[in-house]
């Protein structure tokens, strides 16, 4: 199918609390260069460029990082960037991009994407989302993207593939939320699920059609922003309205007749806390990693280290230690997904000047 027809809507929220302390309310993870010098929100529009022009590329992003996104995304136009005045979680956030993009006519696409996702090969990753496009285009169907499992990963949700559509794309008998790792593992060894990569592909009039049916009170928000003017007044009464709930468990969970998933041809790592940087940072032969700084291992393994100062390691094993100007981390790396967690009790204690 044509190209031209497909607008890339990247939703760049969030704070990224699983990377604390490098990542921050006002410089979240997207906006960080994990795995190079360009951070994660410039690396996601520069793949996606071959398949959506700049001139339709939209970022839905928040109030508190909105000047160092547009700062990023020097090439975007400003009107591309559509700025929320405070966070719903992303059903509202696509149907407000969903506006948008239906002004180009009631058969575009949106290829909706994270911003803050590591995939390579870029050339693999634009085939599967004009494979799924195309899908899309040819009915009323909301399309997704599953990663053949690497391992039983408890950070994830998993979707079950049912029968065969065409070429890669299945559809989907059920999502399942993040399972504990027996769960998990029983999951692989049937070989018939994926994990939920979170990405999607769907006409625009298509996502606002199940919205209208699953979440009729956001719609009805939705369609009164769409037929005003658009200014701020019009945008804050449709965030101040609309309930703030996630496009899985929103829309995507409840018309799973509806929903077809393409088993992805290229490499995923959503990077979603400290220890997923063993996937994508080189490590020494005793498997220990570093980002600038110094480092001297004794009798040391599996440690991951984030700093500018140097940095002593004996004796220990699979340890997290990031440095920045005002905090340090120290974490065991099994631990690593309840990070939030401990900025929640930060939170709870008023230490929100580190936050």
């Amino acid at each position: 199918m044509d190209d031209s027809n497909i607008f890339a809507v990247i939703i760049a929220g969030g704070r990224g609390t699983r990377f604390w302390p490098l990542s921050r309310t006002a410089r979240p993870k997207h906006l960080l260069g994990l795995n190079g010098p360009d951070p994660l929100l410039r690396q996601t529009v520069d793949r996606v460029l071959p398949l959506a022009t700049a001139q339709r590329t939209l970022v839905v992003t928040m109030k508190s990082h909105a000047d160092e996104v547009r700062a990023v995304l020097n090439g975007i136009p400003a009107k591309n960037i559509l700025v929320e005045p405070v966070g719903k979680n992303t059903a509202p956030a696509i149907a407000l991009a969903a506006a948008h993009v239906l002004d180009a006519g009631p058969d575009a696409i949106m290829a909706v994407l994270p911003s803050d996702h590591i995939i390579s090969p870029p050339e693999k990753f634009l085939d599967d989302l004009r494979e799924g496009a195309r899908l899309a285009a040819s009915g009323n169907i909301l399309v997704t993207f599953g990663i053949a499992p690497a391992r039983p990963e408890t950070g994830y949700g998993y979707i079950e593939v049912g029968r065969k559509l065409s070429g890669k794309a299945f559809a989907v008998n059920s999502f399942k939320e993040k399972p504990n790792r027996k769960k998990a593992k029983d999951y692989i060894g049937t070989g018939r699920y994926l994990w939920n990569s979170g990405m999607f592909v769907f006409r625009a009039q298509t996502y606002m059609n199940m919205v209208k049916e699953h979440l009729p009170a956001l719609y009805a928000l939705w369609e009164t922003y769409r037929n005003s003017p658009r200014a701020q007044d019009d945008l804050e009464r449709y965030y101040a309205g609309a309930e703030g709930v996630s496009i899985d468990y929103g829309v995507m969970e409840k018309c799973r007749g509806s929903v077809a998933v393409v088993s992805a041809a290229f490499q995923w790592s959503d990077v979603g806390s400290w220890d997923a940087i063993d996937e994508i940072w080189k490590a020494d032969a005793a498997g220990n990693r570093k980002q600038e700084g110094e480092l001297v291992a004794l009798s040391s393994r599996d440690n991951t280290v984030v700093t500018k100062k140097l940095v002593a390691l004996l004796g220990v094993e699979n340890l997290i230690v990031v440095e920045t100007d005002d905090a340090i981390l120290v974490c065991k790396k099994d631990r690593a997904q309840e990070i939030k967690s401990l900025v929640e009790e930060m939170e709870k204690r008023g230490l929100t000047a580190y936050l």
